[in-house]
């Protein structure tokens, strides 16, 4: 019976516990990494509406992007870590998406 409930604690515990990241060395601060998000979500807009078919523009847009890294000073690795950190982190990174959308159209507002 002891075995039986310690088993059944155990399990619990195991479904209840949240997978959480350990904070990616380094890590890209919150207001950059919107920044760099932001650069590369307008890249991927403007492929996606002037080539339509992803395989037609993914080496151009990968190109583009590795140039965002770049200017940044940022590499693909360290792109990819920081996002899913955020992104495990839902009022932050609902935060960061908000920011994003929010310039964009104060960008469009300005044309």
């Amino acid at each position: 019976m002891k075995l039986l409930l310690v088993l059944v604690l155990f399990c619990l515990s195991a479904c209840s516990s949240e997978e959480k990241l350990n904070e990616p060395k380094p890590l890209i601060e919150k207001e950059e990494m919107t920044k760099i998000m932001g650069e590369i979500a307008l890249l991927e807009s403007y492929f996606q509406h002037k080539f339509g078919i992803p395989s037609s523009y993914k080496e151009a847009l990968n190109i583009s992007v590795d140039r965002v890294l770049k200017k940044h000073g940022v590499t693909s690795k360290n792109y990819e870590d920081n996002f899913r950190f955020y992104a495990t982190q839902y009022e932050v990174f609902s935060e960061m998406n908000k920011k994003i959308i929010e310039q964009q159209n104060k960008n469009l507002l300005t044309y």
